[in-house]
């Protein structure tokens, strides 16, 4: 698929995308929430770095299949999760509920925030037709990008007919190691199935600034919209949505 972060840019209805600074932060205002109830799955530490940061509010992590994201292994599609840093996460995934400002976390609250400890696991259950995103924070050290988006790797997806996932690196080419394995056995990593800014920049959007390798000997969604590439790991729609989705 296109990335969803330089989609706004290109005009397309995506749900997570990049925009200049000067656009968005005008109208975010970092804010603390309460964290003396964190919704289950998020420890209390966790919920207070997210608040400190500046999300907007803590995920609502739910287990009921009515929020076609969910905590559970029970969906058509399902994510699982894996911590094999060094370290403890917090999985931060949002979808389309609000558009393409869905990933401006200091925005809008996303979908699930979740305590993975290193050597973890959880399954995330996902109906058909959702398109969607997901990063992390490590160890209370991970920042919000000045437009307000979890400054670090990105994992993108949509899930039903035409079923894809991708690796995103263009809000920042340093940041942590990511791979997603599909059931069809296509990886998408930071260097398979991954977007890449071109010319050494460590952040990108704009049109015709970025890149997608390590997808064509994959035999996976290879096209072009207009200057600027699409694709990711597909194939696995129809009911065999199992996704094995590693941190490192």
């Amino acid at each position: 698929m296109l990335s969803q972060l330089a989609a706004v840019v290109l005009g397309l209805a995506a749900v997570v995308a990049a925009a200049p600074a000067q656009e968005v932060t005008s109208s975010l205002s970092p804010r603390a929430f309460n964290c003396n109830n964190p919704v289950t799955g998020l420890n209390k530490g966790d919920c207070e770095y997210l608040s400190r940061i500046g999300f907007a509010g803590m995920g609502s992590n739910p287990t009921n299949s009515d929020s076609r994201i969910w905590i559970g292994n029970n969906g058509p599609n399902i994510f699982t999760f894996t911590n094999r840093a060094s370290v403890d996460i917090v999985l931060v995934l949002w979808d389309s509920s609000n558009g393409y400002a869905s990933s401006f976390v200091t925005a809008h609250a996303p979908k699930l925030t979740y305590s993975i400890p290193r050597g973890s696991s959880i399954n995330v259950s996902l109906a058909n037709g959702v398109t969607g995103a997901y990063s992390a924070i490590y160890d209370r050290t991970t920042v919000i990008s000045p437009n307000g988006q979890v400054f670090n790797t990105w994992g993108e997806f949509t899930t039903g007919n035409h079923a894809t996932i991708d690796i995103s690196r263009l809000i920042n080419m340093g940041g942590n190691s990511f791979s997603a394995r599909v059931s069809t056995g296509c990886v998408a990593d930071n260097s398979r199935c991954a977007y890449i800014c071109k010319w050494g920049k460590n952040t990108c959007w704009e049109s015709g600034t970025y890149d997608l390798i390590g997808c064509i000997d994959q035999k996976n969604n290879n096209a072009w919209y207009g200057a600027n590439p699409e694709g990711g790991c597909a194939g696995w729609d129809s009911g065999s949505g199992r996704i094995s989705a590693e941190f490192y």
